[in-house]
């Protein structure tokens, strides 16, 4: 079982201006922004949003643990008939599998977190069975790979990189348990 790793405190706080960061096309008419990515604990926080009439995103089958803030719009899966809508909260618990989308006339915005045990967040199918082939995946170093220079990361060996909106170190005078 992976642990927070909070035997050695990372001593710095980040705030980041989602606003700032550019959309990164993930998928058509589907983007991502990396706003936080945690590589000991393979953990990333997101930004979503698909566009009006966007198509499906790739049907997914997930390793991670997925929770959302819906912030606009609303989406659903193909697999079943729950609309997730504005100001709702979603988990999307590792060994789900759907096919996203959203007929949202004002198209549909999500803020949220990936944590996995492993590197590999989600497994994209070719289609809306989860025995059909696998397509590609989506990785902590895809998130590593579109994040900006905003983005507040913590690489492999506990360094901190990023220009947050605000960052505290708070290492001077702190005692660890």
């Amino acid at each position: 079982m992976m642990g927070l790793g909070l035997a050695q405190l990372e001593r710095i706080t980040a705030d980041i201006q989602a606003n700032d960061l550019e959309w990164v096309e993930v998928a058509e008419g589907s983007y991502f922004k990396a706003l936080t990515i945690h590589v000991p604990t393979n953990t990333v926080a997101y930004a979503f949003k698909m566009d009006p009439g966007a198509p499906d995103f790739p049907p997914h089958f997930h390793i991670c643990r997925a929770m959302s803030f819906t912030t606009k719009g609303w989406f659903g899966y193909r697999e079943g008939t729950n609309r997730v809508e504005n100001g709702m909260f979603s988990y999307e618990a590792a060994g789900s599998f759907h096919t996203p989308f959203s007929d949202c006339p004002e198209g549909f915005e999500s803020r949220g977190v990936f944590e996995s045990d492993t590197e590999v967040l989600l497994q994209n199918h070719e289609d809306s069975n989860p025995h059909s082939e696998i397509i590609g995946l989506l990785t902590v170093q895809d998130f590593l790979d579109i994040a900006s220079p905003a983005t507040h990361i913590v690489d492999a060996d506990g360094s901190v990189s990023g220009d947050p909106h605000f960052k505290y170190d708070f290492s001077e005078g702190v005692s660890v348990f």
